[in-house]
């Protein structure tokens, strides 16, 4: 039955929409978009439950507004950290039928170096991804402006400190970690606003930012953060394909949170550990394409020189187009893992590992 009436177990409408299938019930809905949130399918869930009643209020609805951090008149609300600072953004609107990635240079509105242990994000509906990356170079120095920069940033030039995909994020890290930002420094704060099937954004894309200081001698370690890109992606036409991707550390670490990263087709995220060519426990598992989860390792993975992840995506392309490697969501795929780490070596270390036709540069990446 399409819907029935005290059961969503039983309900192929509820199974289509949480992409829990079983042989003969087809694909998932809605079809080659991007799966509803789970907010929205959470509302369905609670509406089959209570009888699937044709009108009226149900428990499980109160009736808010299914995005949360917006008040009555749709402004964005993140109240600033008592000690540390706030970064906010605007980009410009995007058309229906079109998605924009944008860049946003701005300095560390900070006359002293500080550590940062919590970190708050609150963005707009529409949002496909926010990340903040600041330079290696002290001495670089751009003017404040906003650029469209669909293609991905030089790493060489940028370190990549906080990537997010959700709507709202509030991250303290481990006691005693934190990252090192120095006063003034060169910033950039990347957003993907996307109009396109079921990801609306309607007017004005906004992104807020808190950075929020720890307490001065609380610090014995320092946190790096690692990108991870598989820049080999392909998903043929009327296909269900499964792809991954390895990175292998050339120094000890502590893993303390990761996330995972693709595009429209995607249905499924996992990570495993891997060690001298083989693959270990799955350590991270996440099925649906909305608000993959930010997972916090606690404690942390520890990872001897030469052992490492490998990072996996499966996507169902049902429709007449191949899908490779790209920016667009709508046009091309992705296949990326971010995680954070300590001890770093330097106060602005990184690491990324990106594979190319079938080679893995692992770099452990210092400022200038």
């Amino acid at each position: 039955m399409r819907v029935m009436p005290g059961r969503p177990d039983m309900s192929l409408l509820y199974a289509k929409v949480t992409t829990n299938l079983q042989s003969g019930m087809g694909v998932s809905m809605p079809y080659s978009a991007a799966p509803l949130p789970t907010e929205t399918t959470d509302i369905i869930k609670a509406w089959i439950e209570a009888g699937a009643p044709k009108d009226g209020v149900v428990p499980g609805d109160d009736g808010r507004d299914l995005n949360p951090g917006v008040d009555e008149q749709g402004e964005l609300i993140l109240p600033p950290p008592v000690r540390g600072v706030q970064l906010k953004v605007t980009s410009p609107p995007v058309a229906k039928g079109t998605e924009e990635t944008g860049c946003h240079y701005l300095k560390l509105p900070s006359d002293v170096d500080f550590d940062v242990n919590r970190i708050q994000v609150a963005v707009t509906g529409g949002s496909h991804h926010i990340h903040l990356y600041r330079a290696y170079d002290r001495t670089l120095d751009v003017p404040d402006h906003y650029e469209v920069c669909n293609q991905a940033v030089d790493f060489d030039t940028w370190e990549l400190v906080v990537p997010v995909q959700l709507r709202q994020v509030d991250w303290e890290l481990p006691v005693g970690v934190a990252f090192h930002f120095r006063a003034g420094e060169q910033l950039l704060i990347q957003t993907h606003f996307v109009n396109v099937g079921s990801l609306e954004t309607v007017g004005e894309g906004h992104a807020i930012m808190n950075l929020q200081a720890a307490a001065p001698g609380t610090v014995t370690d320092h946190a790096g953060t690692i990108f991870g890109q598989d820049k080999d992606v392909f998903v043929p036409a009327h296909s269900q394909t499964t792809q991954s991707a390895n990175c292998v550390f050339s120094k000890a670490l502590n893993l303390i949170s990761e996330t995972g990263h693709y595009h429209f087709r995607g249905r499924e995220f996992s990570t495993f550990l891997w060690d001298n060519g083989a693959r270990g426990d799955q350590i991270y598992d996440y099925v649906g394409y909305s608000d993959p989860p930010f997972k916090l390792h606690d404690p942390p993975l520890v990872f001897a020189p030469g052992e490492g992840i490998q990072w996996q995506c499966y996507w169902e392309n049902n429709t007449d187009n191949d899908y490779k490697f790209g920016p667009f969501t709508d046009t091309n795929e992705h296949c990326n893992w971010f995680a954070s780490y300590y001890p770093t070596d330097t106060l602005d270390e990184s690491i990324t590992c990106v594979t190319k036709d079938n080679v893995l540069t692992m770099t452990v990446r210092n400022p200038k």
